[in-house]
């Protein structure tokens, strides 16, 4: 293959920067990788670039001994490819599927979605076998990527919780990684190899899907916290056996997500919704009026209840609300159009963020954006809860008041989403900065402001965890958010003690990577 004669990528990451490079779409990522690397080419996966922020920051001097970059993309299909269940993994195109039914297994190719895996599933197994990788971008991530971002959804399960085996392409024979193995590379961004497939355990969930939004004000950090607290039982899960039902600790109803949206979120995509979403959309925000709230929780789950037994099963029966929060204003959904209409709504406020932050506007400089990611896992009491919403809080009210300050010379707008589980809380805050042509200081400054800000906070959450027993896991960006969380504690030093595990195995792994992989990754783990 002639690498220098493919065309240029035409792809940006999350942040609207452009890659520079040629791009490889193949079936056979494992003979891509391998022929590229054998005429000295740096590789960089490229899957379906949903959580792509950063993948291209690295500088032109990385990739000087090299005869350039080469995107090397999975080829998707419209549906997946059901293939003989002995197929071996690295025997596995990128639009293929092999089930072990029996054996509750499930190996997918790198370039198809976890929609198109749970559909071969149906067909296979049965309507509620599904893997449990609980991505809101499950019809558009590639299995590939989710691998190596270690992109987690509501449930805040990293995709090793439910991984059999990975193989993975650096250019040599194909490897097939287990166990323990897996971290070096999941959440890696494909600084260690690029995913070829990926088997996965599935497991069988209740057969209906609901949705309860409940309006909140995010200033009443007690109320939402005694809410997280009270729903503690619903959102814990103990996996069965690989095929098995899956049950939770709240009997016949699972939550498997409580999401946040911000009323200015709803707004914005209300401006840009077309029916039927929007009209619901505009129910969503009537209810925030009704409430006085500003935000609203978004509670998701599996139940073989229905709707309405559904809410009376989360009724506390002394209060006549679900953990404090009155249910006068929430608003139910249910299995099937509903459902598609309301995850429209969820996700279309971080959409709409992203996709703000990377458009340049007429007159306009490119924008900056930066959003957080620090997720924490939470012990039962609502104390721990409360001083973390509390950081969440005054970041608002610093982000809010630094709008005032630049009023006139830098537009600043801040949009928050994002987990709100007991099991891992990370309600995601994007600030996106605007400022006139011509008003680069002024940018420069409030980009200054802004990480600080950010900084504060993350230092807040890191006394947070010390002071109440809660833990800082991490990020849902793998270990990008782990160099993000070091960065701003002061250094690797600084982190607790479980996340110093992490970053030096990390480490270790970029460093005993090839070049050609280990290019892209931050200087703190390519240096002793």
């Amino acid at each position: 293959m002639d690498f220098s004669s493919l065309p240029r990528a035409e792809l940006t990451d999350d942040g609207g920067k452009a890659l520079a490079a040629q791009v490889c779409v193949t079936a056979d990522i494992v003979e891509a990788v391998a022929e590229a690397v054998r005429q000295n080419w740096a590789v960089m996966p490229a899957g379906g670039l949903t959580s792509a922020i950063g993948s291209f920051d690295y500088k032109s001097e990385d990739v000087a001994g090299f005869a350039g970059v080469v995107a090397i993309r999975p080829k998707g299909a419209v549906t997946a490819e059901i293939v003989d269940p002995a197929t071996p993994l690295e025997a596995l195109r990128t639009h293929q599927v092999a089930i072990q039914a029996d054996r509750g297994l499930v190996a997918a190719g790198a370039g198809l979605t976890f929609t198109q895996v749970n559909a071969a599933l149906a067909e296979v197994v049965g309507p509620t076998a599904r893997v449990l990788v609980d991505l809101t971008s499950i019809g558009s991530a590639f299995v590939g990527g989710v691998v190596a971002t270690g992109g987690m959804g509501p449930l805040r399960l990293v995709p090793s919780g439910s991984l059999d085996a990975v193989c993975v392409a650096d250019g040599g024979a194909p490897k097939i990684v287990s166990g323990e193995a897996i971290a070096e590379v999941e959440g890696m961004q494909g600084w260690t190899g690029m995913v070829a497939a990926a088997r996965f355990r599935f497991y069988d969930v209740p057969p209906g899907e609901f949705g309860l939004v409940l309006p909140v004000q995010g200033s009443d950090v007690d109320t939402v916290a005694g809410l997280l607290a009270y729903l503690r039982p619903w959102t814990r899960i103990t996996l069965p056996e690989p095929g098995g039902r899956i049950v939770g600790e709240g009997g016949e109803t699972v939550l498997n997500g409580i999401e946040l949206v911000s009323r200015n979120s709803l707004e914005t995509f209300i401006e840009h919704a077309e029916d039927p979403a929007k009209s619901k959309a505009l129910g969503l925000l009537q209810s925030c009026e009704y409430a006085g709230a500003d935000m609203l929780a978004c509670l998701t789950g599996w139940s073989e209840l229905s709707m309405d037994d559904v809410l009376m099963s989360l009724l506390d029966p002394e209060t006549e609300t679900i953990g404090g929060v009155g249910i006068d204003f929430g608003v139910g959904f249910s299995s099937g159009a509903e459902m598609e209409t309301f995850r429209a709504i969820r996700e279309g406020a971080p959409d709409l963020a992203r996709t703000r932050a990377r458009v340049v506007q007429p007159g306009k400089l490119k924008p900056w954006s930066t959003s957080t990611d620090i997720n924490m896992v939470m012990p039962g009491d609502s104390s721990a809860i409360v001083a973390v919403l509390e950081a969440y809080a005054d970041y608002r009210i610093a982000i809010k008041g630094l709008a005032k300050e630049l009023a006139g010379a830098v537009e600043v707008e801040l949009s928050a989403y994002g987990h709100l589980s007991p099991a891992g809380i990370d309600p995601h805050h994007r600030v996106t900065l605007f400022a006139p042509e011509g008003g680069e200081a002024a940018l420069a400054g409030a980009r200054q402001a802004v990480a600080a800000n950010k900084r504060t906070l993350i230092h807040d959450l890191l006394f947070a965890a010390r002071s109440h027993g809660s833990e800082v896991s991490g990020g849902e960006k793998g270990t990008p958010s782990l160099v993000e969380i070091a960065r701003a504690a002061g250094g690797e030093g600084r982190l607790p003690d479980a996340l110093k595990v992490r970053f030096r195995k990390a480490r270790d792994a970029v460093m005993a990577a090839p070049a050609a992989f280990s290019f892209r990754a931050p200087k703190e783990l390519r240096e002793e």
